[in-house]
């Protein structure tokens, strides 16, 4: 049986096939993360503590920080992100998930016309 764990964290970005300068482009991005969910004690009062999900994710293109995002717990396994960009250059761009055991999910695509 695979490792459940071995994915958490690889981050696939999508964008479209053909891209022109000037063009307000759709990115999709996806990580793989369990986003573990709040969790009742028998009166249905939260129980206190850490959880692990992704809370935040950061998007930067050439370098330079394009967006920035908080998200819940509410959100699903998987989280799943899609915005617009308006690609003026080519360049790298680069999407950074993070969770709240501290650590950070990175994965990148090349902007070409």
């Amino acid at each position: 049986m695979a490792d459940v764990g071995a994915d958490i964290g690889r981050v696939r970005i999508r964008l479209p096939s053909t891209i022109s300068k000037g063009e307000v482009i759709r990115v999709r991005a996806l990580v793989t993360h369990p986003m573990e969910v709040l969790s009742f004690d028998k009166d249905r009062k939260p129980i206190e503590r850490n959880y692990h999900f992704v809370y935040k994710f950061v998007v930067t293109y050439n370098g330079k920080e394009i967006l920035q995002a908080e998200t819940t717990q509410a959100v699903s396994q998987n989280p799943f992100v899609a915005f617009p960009l308006k690609v003026t250059e080519p360049g790298k761009l680069v999407i950074t998930f993070m969770d709240t055991h501290g650590k950070t999910y990175e994965g990148s695509a090349d902007i070409k016309f």
